[in-house]
């Protein structure tokens, strides 16, 4: 069959129209980023319905797919179970038909460039409340581009090539007949929608590219009306919604429901069967500092991490002394920037932590932040005993400076007690007045001015990081 196209549009006369409804319940404070915007709108987000949906070009025929009809995984009958939400911005080109991997749209009017979607709390949030959308299904949801394999691509951007209203666009491809198709969500890290309804937006629109079409019921992903709550695709035969059109995907929805009506949850479940457990951990470490760095004092750092996971990472949490920092990164690159620390030793770590959730905790890296020049030992000191002011070589100063005696040649033999054959010009040491801070004091360390004070710890130390946390949507 030939494959349609929904979006979502305003109502003549109304004002901006949500495609994916979705509950405020996924809320996010604030995180790393201090230009972060504010997750919940400042007021009510705008009704949203269905519009009628996007005719397709004519050249494109049914069957018209990348694969030999390849079911991703065993339980499933789609050709593809990954999801990337692209937030950083794309240009599409128009061809014969969608493939994510080379950007291609079989749409003319697709064909521009998406700005990304912008930094701050909504993109992580929305990330997350995806990724719970999803959860009982055997799919993976990412934000970082696949090296191989099919996907199908979400563009979130605040390009929106059809004006305002209209909140997402998709086709609609009963059965996954043509894999890798691109959907698109006009959602920005600033626009007036929380990421819980953005997130309904992605999770919409992208399921509309596997043959899913709206129903009437606020509770369901799939409902086109912006009714709060906090939506899932619910296990129940639920009547769908043509917006006075006909019902594409007739076929697909007969297999578990009556006539004219769909069960979200139970199409997914054929489409890709049950989520399976995921017992590989992620793998973390600390990238910066190295391990025995020293800074002078006092020091200002930017903590770096590097964490893979099989699947994906959620968030990296930035230990220090054993403490944690309470401030997660969401998204690589993971660092914490300009964290200022006194005189001391630190030892810093991270944790990563996958969808499982599975965590993973790094090695320590331990540094010292010391005293401006007492990075390393003052030469002629040695540890346990008391320094012998007349090895190595005397101090350069003026002839009538007090406390070193010039102009007599000293006797060869024997040797003036305390003299020095060896260097300068036969003066010898009275005392060591003339001698460099630290040279010649104290025995042990504490005399050859490199000896560390006590670290701190975590309460001295003066990170900036904000703090946050996103909180998971519910499942029933």
């Amino acid at each position: 069959m030939i494959p349609t196209f929904a979006i979502l549009r305003s109502h003549p006369g109304a004002a901006v129209i949500g495609v994916c409804l979705l509950s405020s319940s996924a809320i996010a404070a604030p995180v790393v980023q201090p230009s972060a915007a504010a997750e919940a709108p400042e007021s009510p987000e705008p009704q949203a319905w269905r519009a009628t949906p996007l005719v397709p070009p004519a050249e494109v025929q049914a069957g018209f797919d990348l694969t030999q009809r390849v079911p991703a995984t065993a339980a499933g009958v789609a050709q593809a179970n990954v999801f990337f939400l692209n937030y950083d911005g794309v240009t599409l080109n128009q061809g014969g038909q969608d493939n994510s991997a080379t950007n291609t749209t079989v749409f003319a009017e697709f064909a521009t460039s998406y700005q990304p979607y912008g930094a701050g709390n909504k993109r992580a949030a929305s990330l997350q409340a995806v990724k719970s959308d999803w959860a009982p299904y055997d799919v993976t949801v990412t934000d970082v581009r696949p090296a191989n394999g099919l996907y199908t691509m979400c563009v979130n951007s605040p390009t929106n090539i059809f004006g305002g209203g209209v909140l997402g666009v998709a086709p609609l491809d009963c059965n996954d007949n043509m894999a890798a198709n691109i959907v698109l969500a006009f959602h920005s890290a600033n626009d007036q929608f929380s990421a819980a309804t953005q997130a309904t937006t992605m999770s919409q629109e992208i399921a509309h590219a596997y043959g899913l079409e709206h129903v009437n019921q606020p509770n369901d992903i799939m409902n086109p009306y912006n009714a709060g709550g906090d939506p899932s695709f619910l296990d129940q035969c639920l009547n769908l919604d043509g917006g006075g059109n006909p019902i594409q995907c007739g076929q697909q929805h007969n297999q578990f429901c009556n006539n004219g009506q769909q069960n979200s949850h139970q199409e997914l479940l054929w489409l890709f069967g049950t989520s399976t457990p995921d017992p590989q951990p992620p793998v973390v470490t600390i990238t910066n500092p190295k391990n025995g760095d020293e800074f002078p004092a006092p020091a200002t750092i930017t903590i770096t991490a590097e964490a893979t996971d099989n699947i994906g990472v959620a968030e990296v949490n930035l230990f220090i002394d054993g403490m944690n920092q309470n401030a997660p990164d969401f998204t690589p690159p993971y660092q914490w920037a300009d964290a200022t620390f006194p005189e001391g030793t630190y030892c810093v770590s991270a944790s990563a932590v996958d969808d499982e959730p599975n965590m993973a905790m790094s090695p320590e890296v331990c540094f010292s932040v010391v005293k401006q020049g007492e990075g390393t030992t003052s030469p002629g000191s040695t540890s346990g005993e008391e320094p012998d002011p007349t090895t190595g070589p005397v101090p350069t100063t003026s002839g009538g400076e007090t406390g070193l005696e010039t102009g007599e040649e000293p006797e060869p033999e024997p040797e003036p007690e305390g003299s020095d054959s060896g260097n300068g010009e036969g003066g010898s040491l009275s005392d060591t007045s003339a001698l460099p801070p630290g040279f010649g004091q104290d025995g042990g360390d504490e005399g050859c001015g490199c000896a560390q004070p006590t670290g701190p710890g975590a309460t001295g130390l003066l990170l900036v990081a904000a703090f946050g946390l996103i909180r998971r949507r519910r499942r029933d």
